[in-house]
């Protein structure tokens, strides 16, 4: 059960003198007064932090928490001290979201941080001097271990990207090097960072490849619907230049016939993430009065929709102008 009680700041053994300010551990530093009128506050600040009690200029009581207090009674440390040089990397290993796993010489687990534990579904009383062949099993982990025996039989760190690895179809950046008294397994996840890295190449190929084609623009705008961004294609179909289209309403490109059509189909993109598609005709420029197409559709992100993007392309004089997508429909 955890509770509060008041301890002197001298310690458990009844000093009676008195301490600084700079020699107070951190917490809360409250009057005694305003500890008596608000005392259900800080106690429960008591319960995670000592709240310390101040009386005539002086600090000779906190207030700390039942738990607290057993800790210190049987010698337990309970912050660590940033001078031990072993506590301090524990408290950085387990601060990551790099899988670390440090073995000594003979392969036998030595740390395993909070991280790696997660991802192995083990504890580190568990872990604690095992064979890491013990550990790591299974064929996903037999790479990770021969290229571990290599390091220690040549020193020469090995770095590889790993796929999958446990139990589930990830890809893994591994790294494996020669650390003080034994060797340094990391793994850092990159499934995000490789499918991103992807997409991105995608994207860009496919932007090339419009951008190539005849008669055909692209461009993006943004939640009040202006737009953001345009390709030179459709500077040169308009007949302007493409400072002159960038922050403009994605309707007012189009003539006064189509505006209204357009802008209905805008809102509903915005509002409820329906694309669209219809024909249209540009306010001036080279295209004159041939009719063009416009496709556009929502741009989702992780925040969420942040506006849409657009392709633009003029219809062949051979074709018929179909309405195309589904706002005529």
């Amino acid at each position: 059960m955890i509770g509060c009680i008041l301890q002197t700041v001298d310690g458990m053994n009844g000093e009676k003198e008195r301490r600084s300010l700079d020699d107070i551990p951190s917490g809360q530093i409250v009057t005694a007064t305003a500890l008596i009128r608000h005392f259900a506050t800080h106690s429960r600040h008591a319960l995670s932090e000592p709240v310390h009690i101040m009386n005539h200029g002086h600090i000779s009581l906190s207030l700390i928490s039942t738990e607290l207090f057993v800790q210190l009674s049987n010698g337990q440390r309970t912050t660590l001290d940033i001078d031990d040089n072993a506590a301090s990397l524990d408290l950085l290993l387990d601060l990551i979201a790099t899988k670390v796993i440090l073995v000594d010489r003979a392969l036998n687990l030595v740390r395993i941080n909070l991280a790696a534990r997660k991802r192995l579904e083990v504890s580190e009383h568990e872990a604690r001097n095992k064979p890491l062949s013990q550990l790591l099993v299974g064929p996903d982990y037999y790479f990770v271990l021969r290229a571990l025996e290599r390091v220690r039989d040549t020193g020469v760190a090995e770095e590889f990207e790993l796929s999958p690895f446990g139990r589930q179809s990830w890809l893994y950046r591994v790294q494996i090097m020669p650390f003080r008294g034994g060797f340094a397994l990391l793994a850092d996840e990159i499934t995000d960072r490789v499918t991103l890295r992807d997409q991105d190449a995608r994207t860009a190929a496919y932007e090339y490849l419009i951008d190539g084609l005849p008669s055909l623009a692209r461009g993006a705008f943004n939640l009040r619907g202006c737009v953001t961004h345009v390709s030179p294609a459709l500077a040169q179909l308009m007949g302007t230049d493409e400072n002159r289209i960038l922050g403009v309403r994605f309707g007012t490109l189009f003539d006064v016939a189509s505006r209204g059509t357009i802008g209905d189909a805008m809102e509903n993109l915005l509002t409820s993430g329906t694309p669209f598609g219809m024909t249209a005709g540009f306010v001036g420029g080279d295209a004159g009065s041939e009719p063009i197409w416009i496709n556009a559709a929502p741009l989702r992100t992780a925040d969420g929709q942040t506006g849409g993007v657009f392709l633009i392309g003029t219809i062949p004089n051979d074709r018929p102008s179909a309405v195309r997508g589904g706002a005529d429909q």
